[in-house]
């Protein structure tokens, strides 16, 4: 691969040798490291420590928009065409809580939604080494980083109990 990022990408079986070479990567003071898998894991978030998803600020935004629509969408529905009942308030938020309660789940999934497919990313140029055996039975580590330190890095990774290691 000529257009990928320079790095070092190591081969694991295990994921405890695996999380091993993490650890001691983010020790040794980097940052940017891709883990590959062939499952999400929670072991991994734990120790990339990665920031949380955006995704929950979009389902907040949605359901406060969803809720602030409904009650907003009826009251002014009621309003515009009055129907005086025994004396009883024209606009009751109370009787309109069913459908702003609706429009908040509504509105909720539909950004949650929106948020998933704006931060997945899912159709970008992979720019980095990467082996099929990742899908599989195998985990991965990539470390960018300058062809000066091609050496040490791979020599770290074999201590660590990786099976192979190739240069980008």
């Amino acid at each position: 691969m000529s257009d990928s990022m320079p790095g070092v990408l190591g081969v694991f079986s295990h994921i405890d040798t695996m999380l091993d070479g993490v650890r001691e990567l983010k020790s040794s003071g980097r940052e940017k490291i891709k883990v590959f898998t062939p499952a999400p894991l929670h072991e991994i978030d734990d120790v990339l420590d990665e920031p949380v998803s955006p995704v929950r600020l979009f389902t907040l935004i949605g359901g406060l928009m969803g809720a602030s629509f409904g009650y907003l969408f009826t009251s002014f529905t009621s309003l515009d065409w009055v129907l005086p009942t025994s004396g009883k308030p024209i606009v009751s938020l109370v009787a309109y809580t069913v459908i702003a309660f609706e429009l908040t789940v509504l509105f909720g999934a539909i950004f949650t939604m929106v948020g998933i497919f704006v931060n997945a990313k899912l159709i970008r140029k992979r720019n980095t080494l990467y082996d099929e055996r990742f899908t599989e039975d195998k985990f991965g580590i990539f470390v960018p980083c300058a062809k000066s330190e091609y050496e040490s890095i791979s020599q770290m990774l074999s201590e660590k109990g990786a099976e192979e290691v190739k240069h980008a």
